[in-house]
């Protein structure tokens, strides 16, 4: 085995109570090689704040938390330094995420294929793309590092401790990279064996690689080359391929677990390029997604671990399209009958990042004045990740038609958007007593064979959320109704049907975040009584329809 300690200095443990520049200190969350990280609070506001010592490394950490702004990260407020006298550390202030890591969450919720993709996989692979494009390898990529955010369920990667800069930043390591043993790519491994005085080149592919090992103890409650106590677990990683995760557990579909193998692939070329061709992947294998998808991944007690067959009268396969920043709380599909062109209704915008309800901004008194520390908030960057397209969709767009189907030049005739209107009577009471905010969202999906582009008309349209939103439970369905306008999509839904039964209402409007036009963007090829959409949809609770 080769060393994977780290001399840091020691952080001293602080016991509650203890103020820490303007932060009073309420207790330990963890502790690690680069530093501590406590729960605090000041001026009223909880914060995550972490001391690392002042070296390199934990100016690192700063520059590679101010280049990442995004919702599935955890947010970087600023820096202070302490103690005020003789400053030793650097003190962090972050976002307080509350929630489980998520091996502890894949444990209590026992997922489904469907829900792990959609709630998990798709949105941390889109933002790794996104950390990847600022500039930043991660580098430590596991469970513990990943928090399933208790208040809108999307996970949250989190401690940025080992990241590596690609440009402007000093080499710190030698021969072996920070990192955590059993998530070490081959490559890694390959370098320290060769070493010869350089620097590790990191690149995003030991990122990926790490994504690999994590999605492998989802799928199988085991890691792929054993643990740290297991005395071949470097030689494993270099030359032992691990049983495909389907191999061990019947419950996960073939597709998946082809994905999660393909990212454990021994040589980097053979592996995924970047995440964006993860997150793509992702959307394609869930094509082949029917209502088995929808099983629990371990049986509870007393079930047979077999995957459950598709739900007569249900669609046998779905589609659905998520976009980069996510930020949104849960996902739904649309129910939408596919065989009589008529029906077919709902509309999918291109789903926009949003922005993270807990994220806060430090107070005036924390940024400057503040006893022991002086401030510097982290810049804000506003730009919105564009929308991930796969290769099918290109080329269907390109094509300006899909499937085939007539009238694939007509352009569309001018029409205006629907006017605004008042939300139904309750639906404001529904939406605080089940906790569905106005800054939160829902990711709306098509179920479509095999295809990213799909028609709409005009008419009702009914969807079902796959988990929780809020206190809205999994399978509960919506309905509502679709507009076709001049250049874009309209949706409007405004009744809730919990699997109890019980009919509750709410206003809930298609609208991208980043784009403050209503609507959908229409695909070319749309007609006036035909729009061609990307299936996917960003849905928000509003107070009125505008």
């Amino acid at each position: 085995m080769l060393d994977d300690s780290n001399e840091w200095g020691a952080v001293p443990t602080l016991s509650p109570g203890t103020e820490v520049a303007g932060f009073t200190i309420e207790g330990t969350i963890a502790s690690g090689s680069f530093g501590t990280v406590y729960r605090a609070r000041r001026s009223g506001m909880p914060y995550a704040v972490k001391l690392v010592r002042i070296t390199p490394r934990g100016d690192r950490e700063a520059a590679a938390l101010r280049l990442v702004r995004h919702p599935n990260v955890v947010t970087f407020h600023g820096y202070g330094l302490w103690p005020e006298d003789e400053p030793r550390f650097l003190v962090l202030a972050l976002e307080l995420v509350e929630g489980l890591t998520l091996d502890a969450w894949a444990a209590r919720e026992n997922p489904s294929a469907l829900e792990l993709v959609m709630r998990v996989l798709l949105p941390l692979a889109l933002t790794l793309a996104d950390v990847h494009a600022s500039g930043v390898v991660h580098r430590d990529i596991k469970e513990a590092n990943i928090v399933v955010r208790e208040s809108d369920g999307q996970p949250v990667l989190v401690d940025f401790g080992a990241a590596g800069l690609k440009e402007g930043a000093l080499r710190l390591t030698m021969r072996l990279p920070p990192g955590t043993a059993e998530y070490r790519s081959p490559e890694v491994l390959r370098f320290a064996k060769q070493w010869e005085g350089e620097h590790y080149p990191f690149s995003p592919g030991d990122d990926l690689w790490a994504m690999g090992v994590v999605i492998y103890g989802l799928l199988t409650r085991t890691l792929p080359f054993g643990d740290r106590n297991n005395p071949g677990l470097n030689r494993a990683i270099l030359e032992e391929t691990p049983p495909a995760p389907n191999e061990l557990n019947p419950r996960v579909p073939q597709v998946l677990s082809d994905v999660c193998m393909g990212l454990l692939e021994k040589k980097l070329e053979d592996r995924y390029p970047d995440a964006k061709v993860l997150a793509a992947d992702l959307v394609e294998v869930c094509a082949e997604a029917d209502y088995s998808w929808r099983t629990p991944m371990f049986p509870r007690s007393g079930q047979e671990n077999m995957p459950v067959p598709a739900e007569p009268g249900r669609q046998s396969r779905w589609l659905w399209w998520a976009a980069g920043g996510l930020g949104l709380t849960a996902a739904l599909f649309l129910l939408v009958p596919l065989v009589t062109p008529r029906t077919a209704s709902s509309p999918d915008p291109e789903t926009s990042p949003g922005t993270s309800g807990q994220e806060v901004e430090l107070p005036a008194s924390a940024v400057e004045g503040a006893p022991g520390a002086t401030f510097t908030p982290a810049p804000i960057h506003t730009e919105a990740p564009s929308m991930l397209k796969t290769r099918q969709v290109r080329s269907l767009i390109a094509a300006g038609c899909v499937a085939g189907a007539a009238g694939c030049v007509s352009a569309p005739k001018p029409r205006p958007p629907p006017p605004p209107e008042d939300c139904p009577p309750g639906a404001a009471a529904a939406h605080e007593r089940f906790g569905v905010a106005s800054t939160h969202g829902i990711n709306l999906v098509l179920p479509l064979p095999r295809v990213e582009v799909v028609p709409l008309q005009e008419g009702p349209v009914t969807a079902e959320i796959i988990g929780r939103w809020g206190g809205l439970p999994d399978h509960t369905t919506f309905s509502g109704r679709v507009v076709i306008g001049e250049k874009r999509v309209y949706g409007r839904f405004t009744e809730a049907r919990l699997p109890s039964g019980e009919i509750v209402p709410v206003c809930l409007q298609m609208k991208s975040v980043a784009d403050p036009v209503l609507g959908v963007v229409m695909e070319p090829g749309s007609t006036a009584t035909r729009a061609l959409v990307i299936s996917g949809v960003s849905v928000r609770a509003v107070r009125r329809f505008e």
